[in-house]
C-alpha cells in the first residue's frame, strides 16, 4: 500500500512538467499565428490619425480637388411609361488623389497597392439630382484600390432609377431621350471638380449592339449615351456648382406593336369605304359597318393595355384609332342615306331636277365616277296618248267609207273605244313613270355610292398623311 503510494507521488512532477511543456508550445504556435504582416501594419499606420470626414488634401482651403469619373458596360433595365422613370446600371468608375494615403513603398515590402473597405475612407460626394422615388436605387459595394502614391480607384455597379419626362406622340416608333445628371451636393467646384474621363469636353460612351448585348432590354435598345460636364451658378452662393449630364438616346423595339396595332389599323381604315361597294342593301351594309365599330372598339382595349393612358402625351396613333372611328360612324349614316333614297322612288316621290341633272344627265360626273353611260333618259309622263289614239280612231273610221251609217251610233261606239283606251293607256304610261322614277332614284342612289366612297378615301388617305407627318 506505501509502496503504491510512493509510485504515483513520483508520477507527479512528470504531468506537470508535461502540462508546462504544453503550455510554452501553445503560446508559440499562438505567436507564429498573429504575427502582423505588411499589410495590416501598413493599414493600422495609415488609418491612425485619418479622419474620414474631411477632403483628402493636406492644406484645408486649397482648391483644384479633381475626380474623375468613367461609365462603363451602361444597360437599360426599365423604362416605366407610367411614371417617367428610366432604369440603368452600369459600371461606375470614380479616381482622385488622396494625399494622406501614401507610404514608402520599401517600408512596407515593397507593398505597392492595397485594397480597403470603401467606408474607412474619404468617398466622393455624388449624388443624382433627378432621382426618381418610384424604384429604388442600388450600390454594389467593392473595396477600394490604393496606391502607394495616393491614387484611388473605385468602380462599383450601380443601378440608377431618375426621372425621365416621355414622349410618347409617336408611339410605337418613338425615340426617347433621357438626362442623368449627378455630382457633388455641397462641394462647389473649388473643393471636388469634375471631368469625365480626364476631359471636360462631351464624350461618347461605348454602348454595345443589341446583338451583342447579353442583357438586353426586350422593347428598348439604347441608341447613344454623351456624357459632359455642366457648371451652374445659383443665386445663393458666389462658387459654381459642376455636374455630369449623361444624355440616354433610346428607341422602341416596335416589331410586336407594329403587328398588333398598326397593321389593324391600317386594315380597317381600308375597310371602311369598301362599304359603299357592297350590294344595295341596307341591312347588310350596316352590318358590316357595325362589325367594323365593334373591331375598332376591341383594338383601342388592346391598346389601352400597352400604353397607359394616364400619360400626358397622347400617341397619333391614338388619334388615328379616334379619326378612322369617326369616319366610320359617319360612313354607317351616309350608308342609310343612300338606302333611304334607294327607296324614294318605292314611294313614288319625284326626282328633284337639279339632283337628276347632276347624278344622270351630267356625263362627265359619270366619266369620273367611273360609271356606265347607259343612264336612263326622261320622257314626258303627260304624254296625250289618248288624244292621238282618238284622233287615229277617227282618220280610220272615215277611211273605211262608213259614211252613210249612222254617225251617232258609231262615233258613240268609238268614244267608247277611245275611252276604255284612254284609261287603259294611262295605266300603262303611270307604271312606266313609276318604274323610270324608281330606276332614276336607284342611280342617284349608285352614283351617290361612288361619290361617297372616292369622298372617304380621300379623307383616309389625308388622315394618314396627317398622322405621320
Amino acid at each position: 500500500m506505501v509502496g503504491s503510494m510512493g509510485s504515483n507521488s513520483s508520477s507527479w512532477p512528470k504531468i506537470f512538467l508535461g502540462i508546462y511543456i504544453l503550455s510554452i508550445l501553445s503560446s508559440a504556435a499562438g505567436q507564429y499565428v498573429f504575427t502582423e504582416n505588411d499589410e495590416d501594419r501598413l493599414y493600422k499606420d495609415m488609418m491612425k490619425y485619418y479622419v474620414k470626414s474631411s477632403r483628402p488634401v493636406l492644406v484645408s482651403n486649397s482648391t483644384g480637388f479633381n475626380v474623375d469619373l468613367v461609365f462603363s458596360n451602361p444597360r437599360l433595365e426599365l423604362l416605366e411609361t407610367s411614371t417617367d422613370t428610366m432604369t440603368i446600371s452600369f459600371y461606375h468608375l470614380m479616381t482622385w488623389q488622396d494625399a494622406r494615403l501614401q507610404w514608402n513603398v520599401s517600408e512596407y515590402g515593397n507593398l505597392k497597392t492595397i485594397r480597403v473597405p470603401p467606408d474607412s475612407i474619404w468617398m466622393p460626394e455624388m449624388e443624382v439630382f433627378n432621382v426618381s422615388p418610384f424604384h429604388p436605387s442600388s450600390t454594389m459595394v467593392s473595396n477600394v484600390l490604393v496606391s502607394s502614391t495616393g491614387f484611388v480607384t473605385y468602380m462599383p455597379t450601380k443601378t440608377i432609377s431618375f426621372y425621365c419626362p416621355l414622349d410618347l406622340s409617336k408611339f410605337p416608333y418613338d425615340t426617347q431621350t433621357c438626362v442623368l445628371k449627378m455630382g457633388p451636393w455641397t462641394y462647389s467646384s473649388l473643393h471636388q471638380n469634375i471631368t469625365y474621363h480626364g476631359k471636360t469636353e462631351p464624350q461618347n460612351i461605348f454602348v454595345e449592339e443589341p446583338g451583342y448585348s447579353t442583357g438586353a432590354h426586350p422593347q428598348w435598345t439604347i441608341d447613344k449615351m454623351v456624357a459632359f460636364i455642366q457648371h451652374t451658378k445659383y443665386q445663393c452662393c458666389p462658387d459654381s456648382y459642376v455636374n455630369l449630364a449623361v444624355n440616354i438616346t433610346v428607341s422602341r423595339v416596335a416589331s410586336y406593336y407594329r403587328l398588333a396595332l398598326v397593321g389593324p389599323s391600317v386594315f380597317l381604315a381600308i375597310l371602311i369605304p369598301v362599304v359603299f361597294l357592297l350590294p344595295p342593301d341596307q341591312t347588310s351594309r350596316t352590318n358590316y359597318g357595325m362589325l367594323l365599330l365593334m373591331t375598332m372598339t376591341v383594338m383601342l382595349i388592346v391598346f389601352q393595355e400597352a400604353v397607359p393612358f394616364d400619360h400626358a402625351t397622347i400617341p397619333v396613333i391614338v388619334v388615328f384609332y379616334f379619326a378612322i372611328f369617326v369616319l366610320q360612324f359617319f360612313s354607317i349614316l351616309c350608308c342609310v342615306l343612300t338606302g333611304n333614297l334607294r327607296h324614294r322612288g318605292a314611294r313614288r316621290k319625284p326626282l328633284p331636277a337639279w339632283l337628276g341633272s347632276l347624278c344622270i344627265q351630267s356625263r362627265g360626273l359619270r366619266r369620273c365616277l367611273c360609271l356606265d353611260s347607259n343612264f336612263p333618259v326622261f320622257q314626258e309622263p303627260d304624254t296625250p296618248m289618248n288624244i292621238r289614239l282618238l284622233e287615229e280612231s277617227q282618220d280610220l273610221a272615215q277611211d273605211t267609207g262608213l259614211d252613210n251609217v249612222d254617225i251617232a251610233v258609231t262615233e258613240e261606239h268609238f268614244r267608247d273605244v277611245a275611252n276604255n283606251t284612254k284609261i287603259m293607256a294611262g295605266k300603262v304610261i303611270r307604271e312606266s313613270t313609276y318604274e323610270k322614277l324608281a330606276r332614276d332614284w336607284q342611280e342617284v342612289g349608285r352614283c351617290l355610292d361612288r361619290i361617297f366612297f372616292l369622298l372617304f378615301l380621300l379623307l383616309i388617305i389625308i388622315v394618314a398623311l396627317s398622322t405621320v407627318l
